[in-house]
């Protein structure tokens, strides 16, 4: 998918009603249908990618540069991007993720905390540091825990550094010696039920209040679309009602969690906020999200900032 370039912008500009900040290659489908989705509701879409950050810059440095919505899918590898983000908050832009939030989120180790404060269940973890000695977090840990036991990086995503099936002291020490900030979460490791033949396992997406469930199964990373009828009404609910908590603790606009129903009937936040959503497609990726979850993900986003101008306008008519 070819993406099209903006246009060279004059000293000065009318803001765009979108700016899209973006650096993932495998982000292009997703932001070109976007930037489709938007400019078929007359919406005014800028696009920038790091070729492009100087423009970025210079738009920033000009006081009447407000775009109604930010969709920031870079400042999380790109921090030179920050101070002006913090600008475009301070004027009023309406922002898919705030960055200063996706910062905190991305600490797993904080929102393990976070949500147990609040009542989410989440499986029996233990916090970590490098001050800690493998030697003597082991046996407490295979005690509290079970072996294998689970060891995440308290920050990553895509399942990069994860260790699903630790089980010596080394795969301690190694998880603490490659963690970027020092710290690590060990995990009680949960084996979900099976439903109808499929692992209990979801991957569930929140947008602005709207929330989407999938089957996703965790040992083959597939999804499928996940129906009414494929679950009982009270799991749904509770779903909803736990992302919903979810989201009131990150404050994110767009997020994904993981949940697993265990043998014990119980459900688990296992993944607690993916704060930058993974949005191949399912028809370009085995593994992505279906197209129609991606498609009414995009329509909602475009929805919202035509409701985002709708508003503006009444206010500045009253």
């Amino acid at each position: 998918m070819r993406i099209v370039r903006n246009r060279k912008l004059g000293k000065r500009s009318h803001s765009p009603d979108i700016l899209i900040l973006w650096e993932w290659e495998f982000d292009d489908d997703f932001i070109f249908y976007i930037s489709a989705a938007a400019r078929h509701r007359n919406l005014k879409v800028l696009t920038l990618h790091p070729a492009n950050w100087d423009t970025f810059f210079e738009l920033c440095n000009q006081d009447d540069f407000l775009p109604a919505m930010v969709i920031d899918r870079a400042s999380d590898v790109h921090a030179q991007l920050l101070p002006c983000l913090t600008t475009l908050k301070h004027r009023g832009a309406f922002f898919i993720n705030d960055p200063d939030r996706m910062a905190w989120c991305r600490d797993k180790a904080t929102m393990h905390l976070e949500l147990v404060s609040e009542g989410v269940m989440v499986p029996y973890g233990i916090i970590i540091s490098r001050f800690d000695l493998p030697e003597q977090v082991f046996p407490f840990a295979a005690e509290k825990l079970g072996v294998p036991f689970v060891i995440k990086p308290s920050e990553g995503g895509g399942g990069e550094g994860v260790v699903l099936n630790a089980s010596e002291v080394q795969d301690i020490r190694r998880a603490l010696e490659t963690s970027r900030t020092g710290k690590v979460v060990l995990q009680k490791k949960i084996t979900p039920q099976m439903i109808n033949h499929r692992r209990a396992w979801f991957r569930v997406f929140y947008l602005l209040g709207r929330i989407i469930p999938c089957w996703w199964d965790d040992l083959t990373h597939l999804y499928q679309p996940l129906i009414a009828d494929d679950l009982d009404s009270d799991l749904i609910e509770t779903v909803e009602r736990v992302m919903k908590d979810i989201a009131k603790t990150c404050q994110l606009a767009f997020f994904s969690s993981e949940f697993a129903l265990d043998q014990s009937n119980q459900l688990q936040v296992i993944d607690f906020v993916n704060e930058m959503c993974d949005m191949r497609m399912r028809s370009r990726h085995m593994d992505g999200v279906p197209d129609d979850i991606v498609f009414k993900i995009i329509r909602d986003i475009s929805a919202f900032c035509k409701g985002l101008i709708h508003a503006k306008t009444t206010r500045a008519g009253t």
